[in-house]
């Protein structure tokens, strides 16, 4: 496992490389690595490396996507050259990956698991390029897979839930049960069992990871089947359970960060991760060719933005929970 503080020494040190080449950036002509989706590209600094990044959704989505984005624009002000597709499908993958290793792209990153077989697929025909795939879980020679762990964040977003619940169901609505996704929703019912055995968590799979409507809609039928808490593993689509929680009343729990303003009676908490750093790491430290993944004990992952509903009890069984995680004490 890679941790954080030598991610931080890595990158560090490809940085100062970086910058002594150069690290003014403008504006380049729209790239034409794909056929499909909105391909764009901007130049670094001269020498720096090429690194290009498949987006599943839009990189302005408030979510995984733009967290993504921050992380490849802070590679390009570091010398880095950058370019990337949004609203990549399943379908596109293998064509989008190809066309920018052919394009001479030294790292080629697919923004969540998704994209891990299409990623090993071409990594095959250009062993000479970098491919990372963020929260995959396989790896070859010259494919990295670099992780958040939803199990980490899963179990803390568990504990407050099932701490809070007064009718003992949660809902808990996802894009799609990929393996990030089952890591998180097995922290979800390990946090819950950990302070309350007798609640149970209901996942609602809808299949997408940006419709806003199918979200609101699973989150909705889980309120009508009694949860009381709601919590997701979305892109954009979250929003649609934001909007389920704030029409029903019911708690809600926010991902990747403090989500207070799209359910600002109904947040809670929320669990923090780093996705802009995953993204930079991959763009600029040397790629090792394993499946990595970074949590509590890495400093990657955390809790917190506690409305004012949350009892300090109920804070101080989360915060004890986090530090079980960073001393080793529960492992997923």
């Amino acid at each position: 496992m890679l941790s954080t503080r030598r991610f931080a020494a890595l990158a560090a040190t490809l940085l100062i490389t970086l910058a002594a080449t150069g690290c003014s950036s403008s504006p380049a002509a729209t790239g034409t690595p794909a056929a499909t989706g909105t391909p764009t590209a901007s130049a670094g600094g001269g020498g720096g490396v090429k690194v290009a990044a498949l987006f599943p959704g839009l990189v302005d989505d408030q979510s995984w996507n733009q967290a993504g984005f921050e992380g490849l624009k802070k590679a390009e002000t570091g010398g880095a050259t950058i370019a990337y597709t949004e609203k990549v499908t399943q379908d596109q993958q293998v064509e989008v990956f190809r066309n920018y290793a052919q394009q001479g792209y030294n790292v080629v990153i697919g923004h969540g698991g998704e994209y891990m077989d299409a990623a090993l697929q071409v990594a095959s025909e250009f062993p000479n390029v970098q491919f990372v795939v963020t929260n995959g879980n396989k790896s070859a020679a010259n494919v990295t897979s670099l992780a958040l762990s939803y199990g980490d964040m899963g179990y803390l977003s568990g504990v407050l839930a099932c701490s809070m619940t007064k009718s003992n169901k949660i809902g808990l609505v996802v894009g799609e049960t990929i393996p990030v996704a089952n890591d998180s929703i097995k922290g979800w019912k390990d946090g819950c069992a950990r302070v309350n055995p007798n609640a149970v968590v209901t996942v609602s799979v809808t299949g997408d990871w940006a419709d806003t409507d199918k979200a609101r809609e699973a989150a909705l039928a889980l309120v009508a089947d009694g949860a009381d808490v709601l919590g997701h593993l979305l892109d954009a689509a979250d929003a649609g359970v934001f909007a389920a929680a704030e029409d029903k009343a019911v708690y809600s729990i926010g991902l990747y960060g403090d989500q207070s303003k799209l359910g600002p009676t109904t947040h809670i908490g929320a669990a923090f991760a780093d996705a802009s750093l995953v993204i930079y790491n991959a763009a600029t430290q040397p790629l090792d060719g394993k499946a990595n993944s970074e949590g509590v004990a890495e400093g990657v992952v955390s809790f917190g933005a506690f409305s004012d509903k949350v009892p300090q009890a109920v804070r101080d069984a989360v915060k004890t929970a986090e530090d079980d995680l960073k001393s080793g004490k529960t492992q997923f």
